[in-house]
């Protein structure tokens, strides 16, 4: 009976409906705002980690790499008197420092040099009679360790080109003889195209990311946070009817993740032009830009995005008994599409086939690398959000007979 004249007083115009929920937007929205920890999310951790991950990690990585190149590699060598020249080629060249040890292996296994180069005691003897064989051992685990081995190799094969050419002149023959065809590789890409590569790379998996955490904590609040304060049973003998009440605080979850999605592209399409323009060499050949189109059509994928991941949260929060059980669903949520779009890179298959763009979360990561790739299909675009559409009509309504349930509201 109290149900019956609750949903009398329910207004029953579309007008009222739409100015009930917007009232329970707005409340829920300023509740959001007043939370610390989903502005901290939404809007400050794009702006600090962004550069983090563009600017910092590419930065460090290229000084180490120069510090490499810079800095010889030291190489334990086995009989280096029985190939003086070989040995003094490299160091001359400083790709190599040549040191004795009295356990060269265990040098290596110790980390105190970066390879050993194994060079036999009749080096000269088999080489005048045609070829000889060294050895160079390194571990594979260690990063200086295979670019010691790398040099080594370059120095072995300068040498091996030195013999080989006094050998051609002592036959009167030329290096066209053995080498009658030349390769020549030229690089089609230009610079917005390796700037599209580099953004498929990034921006999807940021884009996943933050839309689940970009609104997780409001979720989390306006579901079981209400919940556990007691106030939810209250907001339920308003006026607004339960799909009001579920509409008004999922679109303020919407809000806070797309915000922090926004502030995702528009951090990373920033610091990755800051870092072109500071010189870092991965950034410096790109072109960071994304045309109008594909940028309008990826807010409106990530908006689609957004809406499922908050409906589903919404669902989740006002099912579970507490805050903490509520963060335990969250979990699984992010990593379900976390690692989908890590490995969407190497899952270029399935982006030809039509049933990845049935799946949530996954068939928009395809979708934001067809986008920026330039490769993007309208058949595609449209099946990925009508069925996100679907999903989230559906997790919505989920929402609302959750509200409908008086052992899930009250809390016990």
């Amino acid at each position: 009976m109290n149900d019956r004249l609750r949903r009398l007083r329910v207004p029953r115009d579309r007008r009222a409906q739409a100015r009930l929920i917007g009232v329970v937007f707005m409340k829920e929205a300023l509740e959001t705002i007043r939370d610390r920890r989903t502005v901290v999310v939404a809007l400050l951790l794009p702006v600090v980690m962004m550069p983090i991950v563009t600017l910092g990690i590419p930065f460090l990585s290229q000084r180490q790499q120069r510090e490499r190149a810079e800095t010889p590699a030291v190489v334990a060598v086995v009989n280096r008197q029985a190939a003086p020249n070989l040995v003094e080629l490299g160091v001359k060249k400083k790709l190599i420092r040549a040191v004795e040890v009295k356990n060269p292996r265990q040098a290596l296994i110790d980390h105190e040099v970066d390879a050993v180069l194994q060079i036999p005691g009749d080096f000269a003897r088999r080489i005048a009679r045609g070829t000889v064989e060294v050895t160079i051992l390194f571990d594979e685990g260690e990063a200086a360790s295979v670019v010691a081995r790398q040099r080594l190799q370059e120095v072995v094969s300068q040498y091996t080109a030195t013999i080989t050419e006094g050998r051609m002149r002592a036959r009167g023959l030329s290096r066209s003889d053995l080498a009658p065809i030349e390769v020549s590789a030229k690089n089609v890409a230009d610079e917005r195209r390796l700037g599209a590569v580099l953004l498929a790379g990034l921006l999807p998996f940021f884009i996943s990311v933050w839309a689940v955490l970009g609104g997780q904590y409001a979720a989390l609040d306006l579901g079981a946070g209400e919940k556990e304060r007691r106030t939810l049973e209250a907001l339920l003998v308003t006026p607004p009817g339960r799909w009001q009440l579920a509409t008004g605080k999922f679109l303020a979850i919407t809000a806070a993740s797309m915000a922090a999605v926004l502030m995702v592209i528009i951090t990373a399409l920033v610091t990755l032009r800051l870092g072109a323009h500071w010189g870092i060499s991965e950034l410096k050949r790109a072109a960071v830009v994304i045309s109008a189109g594909p940028a309008v059509l990826m807010v409106v994928v990530a908006f689609a995005l957004v809406a499922f991941l908050s409906a589903l949260q919404l669902a989740l929060s006002i099912y579970a008994r507490g805050l903490r059980e509520a963060q335990q669903y969250f979990t699984p949520v992010y990593l379900l599409l976390s690692l989908p779009a890590m490995a969407a890179p190497f899952l270029e298959g399935w982006g030809r086939v039509l049933w990845t763009y049935l799946i949530p979360g996954l068939n928009a990561v395809f979708i934001f690398r067809e986008l920026l790739l330039g490769t993007a299909a309208w058949g595609h675009l449209v099946l990925t959000l009508v069925s996100t559409a679907v999903y989230t009509v559906l997790a919505l309504a989920a929402a609302v007979y959750l509200l409908h349930q008086e052992p899930v509201v009250v809390k016990s």
